[in-house]
């Protein structure tokens, strides 16, 4: 199963901090595709969680957030372009909670556990017929390397799927 790759912008790195921006990334037949949404805060999540470092890498302001979609409109899109999929985050730590409490949004246990980019990567590029092909790793992380990392979810989601892309075509050649 090809994967999804998710990527979340945040209002902090603390423990009680919300998504504000997620992003999902694919193949599809040899082209990444890709699709963001900004997601108002809910009124439960407390605005002491927003830090204006995060917004100083991310560049979001948080008055962008007042005209964005709905936690519960963006959590029932995600569902429903996620569930099922084999869904990979590059730093499943902190994704996997904001993607936890998005869900939440929507009144349900969140049923999409997401993969690490690393272990998703060796587990499809560490073998070729048997034998350790280290020319698809390093053409994985050659790629992601030489990317830099913008940190809005759209454009890091996509990173990874161009990453994989990578190690996809140097598997088939």
């Amino acid at each position: 199963m090809e994967p999804v790759f998710i990527d979340f912008e945040a209002s902090s790195l603390a423990a009680k901090s919300w998504p504000i921006e997620v992003g999902i990334a694919w193949v599809d037949s040899g082209q990444v595709a890709a699709e963001a949404k900004l997601i108002r805060p809910e009124p439960s999540w407390s605005m002491d969680d927003w830090h204006p470092a995060s917004e100083k890498v991310h560049g979001i302001p948080r008055s962008a957030l007042n005209e964005a979609e709905t936690a519960e409109s963006v959590a029932m899109w995600l569902r429903g372009k996620l569930q099922g999929k084999h869904v990979v985050s590059d730093a499943p730590e902190f994704d996997q909670r904001w993607l936890d409490r998005l869900m939440q949004s929507i009144g349900g246990a969140p049923d999409i556990k997401l993969d690490d980019f690393d272990r998703a990567v060796w587990w499809a590029f560490s073998e070729m017929d048997g034998q350790i092909a280290p020319g698809r790793l390093h053409d994985v992380y050659s790629h992601l390397a030489n990317e830099t990392t913008v940190h809005r979810a759209y454009d890091d989601a996509a990173k990874l799927a161009r990453a994989w892309l990578a190690g996809i075509r140097e598997s088939k050649e």
